[in-house]
């Protein structure tokens, strides 16, 4: 099992490796080509680069001061308040696209017609998204006047909140609470979880969830906490997943780790796996048979009047780089939604791709798509923040190379995080987090791609940072003050 453990965990930081490198050249191309082709310099770019660097002062004085380091976290947390603040403030983003449709539907449910959450509605097809649905028609009941502010609200509070678990996350995988400060400075300002604040996406209240679950696993791993402590994981990581329902790689993620990476024997292992895994499908079917009960819902929250496979059709669209297109949209229309007819069309398309298609280009084509999907550098959030609103009610229009070069500055970190974790094999909570990167990154390159799908492990790139930096401070020999700092 050792010689596995350790063949396996090199194979996979060989491979994150070379695609990180990939994307990290795409960023580069981003950069440049915005700089020159795209933007122009002006007060728009001076004012956010004085308040990047403002920001990134304060945290390094911060860190660097001597006060107690729960007054460290509280200064770096209000000044990631103050980002998202400033954000929120410079762009009054609206409902958009999927998240319009579910405001729209929330509004109707208060009304009381279900009609959306059944047969060819859109919910019907994509009941995954009921839980936001009820989330607002809650916010819009209880704030009837100003419910998208409050939503709004919460996302910031939500986006703080993940800057603490990151944080948290940080301090035990590394065990040190200096480079948990380090982690949570980058999260502050980290593009994505900054320009999705705003934005009405399922991702806001899904991230924390998804780190709360993930610390509580890693404290049982180190044997911190019981192994009952599992429960509540799951239990956290099922009402995350009722958000954005992609926890299925956090499930198998967290398996993969106890199997392979924990000295337990094997009947322990299991055991583990089944505290958590349990109660997350305890969680999930009751909450799904509850509202099929009540009659909200027509279908389970999984599974929907519309086959899962056409993602993955869309996904497999060679001209359209796997994106969403009107060609693969429009096949639940050519057969009325007739479920068992769309996908079987679905699935012969998709093998007639693969097997027809040039190996050569095949091969070509993911490369570019898996480079698209990760290489740009707020995962489309300030492009999302800025739709369906007038050009002139965007006070600053935040340039497309400062986020990217930002992007790419923690990509470099990342890349030196990977090239010196291919030379390590000691045992390290880390690993959990490359496997769950490796997990989402199979997951979209098989299935449809969209810039927002990057953010629920968004976060995972803090993490590996942080790995970058302590080579740096192991290069100048300053990694001491940082490896010996008793944490709590």
């Amino acid at each position: 099992m050792e010689k596995f453990k350790i063949g396996f965990t090199k194979f996979y930081t060989n491979i994150l490796t070379a695609l990180m490198g990939i994307v990290l050249f795409s960023c580069g191309l981003i950069t440049i080509g915005s700089v020159f082709f795209y933007e122009s310099f002006n007060i728009e770019v001076i004012i956010p680069i004085l308040i990047l660097a403002i920001t990134i002062g304060l945290e390094l004085f911060i860190i660097k001061k001597n006060i107690s380091i729960k007054l460290k976290i509280l200064l770096i947390l209000f000044l990631g308040f103050i980002l998202r603040g400033l954000w929120l403030l410079n762009i009054n983003t609206v409902p958009i696209s999927d998240f319009r449709v579910i405001y729209e539907t929330a509004q109707d449910l208060l009304s009381g017609d279900t009609g959306a959450f059944w047969g060819s509605g859109y919910l019907g097809r994509f009941p995954h998204l009921t839980i936001m649905t009820l989330y607002m028609a809650f916010m819009i009941k209880v704030f009837p006047a100003n419910n998208l502010i409050a939503m709004k609200s919460f996302n910031l509070f939500f986006g703080v909140l993940t800057i603490y678990l990151i944080y948290l996350l940080a301090k035990e995988i590394f065990n040190s609470k200096k480079l948990g400060l380090y982690g949570a400075s980058l999260a502050s300002f980290f593009p994505p979880l900054v320009t999705y604040v705003g934005i009405f996406c399922t991702e806001n209240i899904a991230i924390p969830l998804y780190l709360l679950s993930t610390y509580l696993f890693i404290l049982v791993v180190k044997k911190k906490k019981s192994k009952y402590y599992l429960v509540l994981s799951g239990i956290i990581l099922s009402v995350g997943n009722l958000f954005r329902m992609v926890a299925t790689i956090m499930i198998i993620a967290f398996a993969m780790y106890l199997i392979i990476y924990t000295k337990d024997k094997l009947f322990e292992k299991v055991r583990k796996v089944g505290l958590y895994l349990i109660p997350y499908l305890l969680v999930l079917f009751t909450v799904s048979t509850t509202l099929q009960g009540l009659g909200v819902t027509e279908f389970p929250l999984w599974n929907g009047s519309e086959p899962k496979v056409t993602s993955i059709l869309k996904g497999t669209n060679i001209e359209r780089l796997g994106r969403w297109n009107e060609e693969d949209a429009s096949i639940v229309n050519k057969y009325n939604y007739d479920y068992d007819k769309i996908n079987e069309a679905s699935k012969e398309i998709i093998i007639e791709r693969l097997t027809t298609t040039n190996p050569i280009k095949l091969a070509g084509f993911y490369i570019i798509k898996f480079a698209m999907q990760w290489s740009i550098g707020d995962f489309e959030g300030a492009y999302l923040s800025k739709l369906d609103i007038p050009e002139e009610a965007v006070r600053i229009n935040v340039s497309l190379w400062l986020i990217e070069l930002i992007y790419a500055c923690i990509m470099i970190l990342v890349f030196l995080g990977l090239i010196k974790r291919r030379k390590n094999t000691e045992d390290s909570e880390i690993n959990l987090i490359y496997l769950m990167l490796c997990g989402y990154g199979v997951m979209y390159l098989v299935t449809e791609a969209q810039g927002r799908y990057s953010l629920i492990i968004a976060w995972a790139f803090i993490i590996f940072a942080i790995e970058g930096i302590r080579v740096l401070l192991n290069k100048y020999n300053i990694s001491e003050e940082f490896e010996n700092t008793t944490i709590y």
